[in-house]
């Protein structure tokens, strides 16, 4: 087995860390149901499935990576029972990119709507609003920028928006969708994207070795296989990347209808780049949307979720 202490100074790369460096825990907080039972996985409306939970917390990153404050979305799994010190049913999507985010302020709204904003260091005129949105077994987001009122009036929002990287951690589902305690590619061969085959698991499809900058040579455990790979449009049919629990009961996944690229890498972590769209649209009236399910390990089902959710896409079995 492979030290565990090898996966630490990487985790700075994408981003996550863990509980050790919390500023705050719990920021906002948005009530979950009961959860239910799942009988059956095909379900038409999947209004049976429980709702998630989700806040937003903090951390210090500047001990690490130089790189300040990190903000983080939390999200609890209600369905998949918590086992204290085993099994623990939470992950994280840490905001990694635009660098300098401020946290303004959060507030609940009706529904349990979960919204909050950020300044931007380099565009201090420009404040990024993040609306969230949980609904059963799902979890979405929409983003969108607005000037300042309190700023100068002449200040304009960007006509090229701010590139986003939203890093789905599961550092902390421990017991659940993390590898720990197998060696990391455990969590490799249960991740998956959509190919011309179908739903295909990330340790069929080659991979490229990491690149030397990030201190990995060829014979590194970290390169034997490949730890993290980037999947750019045409290597996939369905902007879907995913990952199975542990126990092949559960799956947590990433939609979009405007991705170009997808990656998997070693916090452990998923990617899905979505864009701002409309491409052609004034900047206020452009939305950033991306879509976390939390449903029954059915791939088949995911499809056809996701295709309702954005009918662009391709979808159904």
């Amino acid at each position: 087995m492979w030290p565990s202490l090898l996966r630490i100074p990487f985790c700075i790369l994408c981003g996550a860390w863990g509980l050790a460096t919390t500023l705050a825990p719990f920021v906002a907080i948005c009530k979950a149901e009961e959860p239910h039972v799942i009988a059956d996985s095909h379900i038409e409306s999947y209004a049976e499935l429980p709702l998630p939970r989700i806040g937003i917390r903090q951390e210090d990153h500047a001990p690490f990576s130089g790189k300040g404050t990190a903000c983080y979305v939390w999200v609890q799994m209600p369905q998949i029972p918590l086992q204290w010190g085993r099994v623990h049913n939470v992950f994280d999507i840490h905001y990694e990119h635009p660098y300098g985010l401020d946290l303004l302020g959060s507030r609940v709204l009706e529904g349990g709507v979960l919204e909050f904003s950020h300044r931007m260091d380099k565009q201090p005129h420009v404040i990024l609003v993040s609306k969230l949105t949980p609904e059963p077994g799902k979890v979405r987001f929409e983003l969108r920028v607005e000037l300042d009122p309190a700023m100068d009036g002449e200040k304009q929002l960007p006509e090229k928006l701010p590139y986003l990287n939203m890093c789905l951690s599961f550092e902390r589902a421990r017991g659940c969708f993390d590898s720990y305690p197998d060696p990391f590619p455990e969590f490799i061969g249960r991740s998956f994207i959509f190919t011309e085959k179908g739903q295909t698991f990330l340790d069929t499809i080659p991979r490229g070795k990491i690149d030397k900058r990030y201190g990995a040579s060829d014979d590194d455990p970290r390169n034997n296989p490949p730890w993290i790979a980037r999947y750019r449009a045409g290597s996939f049919t369905v902007p879907i990347i995913g990952v199975v629990s542990r126990d092949k009961q559960h799956l947590v996944a990433i939609g979009s209808d405007t991705s170009d690229a997808m990656a998997q890498a070693w916090v452990p972590c998923i990617h899905n780049f979505s864009q701002w769209a409309p491409e052609d649209a004034p900047p206020d009236q452009q939305r950033w949307r991306w879509n976390v399910y939390i449903m029954p390990n059915d791939p088949d089902a995911l499809r056809m979720r996701v295709a309702r959710d954005f009918p662009g896409t391709p979808g159904g079995p």
